[in-house]
C-alpha cells in the first residue's frame, strides 16, 4: 500500500469556500437556464449522461445535502438516483431547485465554527468538514464544465477552477499519488505528499485529467493520476 498523505497542500479558508459556493450555485443556475431543448438532451462527456443528467444530478447533490442526506453521497447509485429523479423536467425548474437548496445549504454551515470546520464531517463522510464543503464547490464547477464542455461554450476559469485544483491535489495525496508538486499556471504551488517532481501546465487540464475526462499523457502523466481509479485501502 502507498503512503498516503497527512497534511493537505493547503487549507482553503472558510469564508472563501463558502462564497465560492453561492457564486457558483449562482453561475450554475444562470448556465441551466440559459439551455435550449437540443442543448439541455446534448450527450456529454460524462459516460451515459446527456446535458439534463448532468445538471440533474448537481440539483440532486444540493438537495439532498440541504436536508442533511448525506450518507452514500458520491456513490453511482445515488448520483444516479439524482439524475433520474430530474430528468424530465425542464432546465428552469432544475435551476430553481439548485439555487433554493444553495441557499439553504449556505444557512447550514453558516452555523458551523472554525473548530468544527476541521473537526469530521457528518453523515458518514471519509473526512474533515471543509473537505466535505469544498467538493460542493468542485462538483459546481467541474460538472459545469462538462455541461459547457457538450454545449460548445468556452470554460469558466474563475476561482472554482482554483478550487477544482486544491481539492484534485488533496485527493490524490489521500490516494497515495506522487509524491509532486503541482506548478500550475496562475495557481499557488501545492506539494502532494511533501513534494517532488514538478507538473507543470494548464490548471483546468489537470483537474481534467486527474477525474479521468481526458488523457493525462500530454501532461507527462499517466492513468495514476486519477481520483475516481479504484485504490486498496
Amino acid at each position: 500500500m502507498r503512503q498516503r498523505q497527512i497534511a493537505p497542500p493547503i487549507v482553503l479558508p472558510r469564508t472563501e469556500v463558502m462564497a465560492g459556493i453561492a457564486e457558483y450555485c449562482e453561475n450554475f443556475g444562470t448556465l441551466v437556464r440559459s439551455l435550449n431543448e437540443q442543448e439541455w438532451t446534448a450527450p456529454s462527456r460524462c459516460e451515459g449522461w446527456e446535458v439534463r443528467d448532468v445538471a440533474g444530478h448537481v440539483a440532486g447533490l444540493f438537495a439532498d445535502v440541504a436536508v442533511g442526506r448525506m450518507q452514500g453521497q458520491g456513490l453511482p447509485e445515488v448520483t444516479a438516483r439524482q439524475a433520474a429523479d430530474r430528468r424530465d423536467r425542464e432546465p428552469a425548474k432544475v435551476a430553481k431547485e439548485l439555487e433554493k437548496a444553495g441557499r439553504l445549504c449556505g444557512q447550514v454551515l453558516a452555523g458551523f465554527d472554525d473548530d468544527a470546520w476541521l473537526a469530521r464531517a457528518p453523515g458518514g463522510f471519509p473526512g474533515p468538514l471543509r473537505r466535505a464543503v469544498l467538493v460542493l464547490w468542485y462538483e459546481l464547477y467541474v460538472h459545469g464544465d462538462d455541461i459547457r464542455h457538450a454545449i460548445g461554450r468556452p470554460s469558466d476559469r474563475g476561482t472554482g477552477m482554483r478550487a477544482s485544483v486544491v481539492h484534485v491535489a488533496e485527493t490524490l495525496g489521500l490516494w497515495g499519488w506522487g509524491p509532486a508538486t503541482l506548478e500550475l499556471d496562475g495557481v499557488e504551488s501545492l506539494p502532494v505528499r511533501g513534494g517532488g517532481p514538478v507538473v507543470n501546465g494548464d490548471p483546468l487540464a489537470f483537474v481534467l485529467a486527474a477525474t479521468g475526462r481526458t488523457d493525462p499523457l500530454p501532461l507527462g502523466l499517466d492513468e495514476n493520476v486519477n481520483i475516481y481509479r479504484r485504490v486498496d485501502a
